[in-house]
């Protein structure tokens, strides 16, 4: 087995792939939201929900940016507290 600086080296760590939310909100709005998108493909035309998509894609990927340097902040202050935790000094 592969140690996890193996893992980070070789690109097959990857903590997002594994996050999978507990919580039953999680579900009922997932199911919502593809309920939704289901509706806006049958009353609008092709067009409007390709324009809608596309919105909808942007946020992906600005929510994806924003969960990055999230875990990148979060990994760092568990850091900054490992270093805390085994200085002499502290």
């Amino acid at each position: 087995m592969d140690s996890i600086i193996e893992k980070i080296y070789n690109g097959s760590l990857q903590p997002d792939a594994y996050i999978n939310p507990q919580d039953p909100e999680y579900r009922k709005l997932t199911k919502q939201t593809s309920d939704l998108m289901e509706e806006c493909q049958k009353r609008f035309s092709e067009n409007d929900f390709r324009f809608i998509e596309g919105i909808i894609d942007l946020y992906g990927k600005t929510y994806s940016m924003h969960s990055t340097a999230s875990f990148v902040h979060g990994f760092k202050i568990g850091a900054m507290m490992m270093i805390e935790v085994l200085d002499e000094k502290g």
